[in-house]
């Protein structure tokens, strides 16, 4: 049976590496975490902050698309509320990888990398 991300505890969110505002280096980032739902939505967790419950990591969904970024515990529990094929699952089978090696997200990384500076 699954593990749904609402079972999950804060000893095991205090397993990922603590929140940095240093990402500099896109793609490099090792992804600790990952859960989907039925929506086909996924996120994958590189960091956590436990004082302000905040992740940084990378999004996918079919409305928006691939983002990276920071979203709050709550932000992702809020699925949870909505029910059913909404719920955030835990993938646990994962193994950690470094972004740039997640075959959804390695189009976004190089558009992101390559982007020209405009200042």
């Amino acid at each position: 049976m699954s593990k749904r991300f609402c079972e999950l505890s804060s000893a095991d969110l205090a397993r990922l590496p603590c929140l940095t505002y240093d990402h500099y280096s896109i793609g490099e980032e090792r992804i600790h975490l990952h859960l989907y739902n039925e929506k086909e939505m996924h996120w994958y967790l590189a960091e956590y902050g436990p004082i302000g419950k905040k992740f940084f990591g990378f999004f996918v969904n079919k409305t928006d698309g691939i983002a990276s970024g920071f979203c709050s515990l709550d932000e992702i529990l809020s699925f949870e509320k909505r029910g059913g094929h909404w719920a955030p699952m835990v993938d646990e089978y994962w193994q950690i990888i470094a972004a740039k090696e997640i075959p959804i997200l390695v189009e976004y990384i190089k558009l992101v990398v390559t982007q020209p500076d405009i200042t």
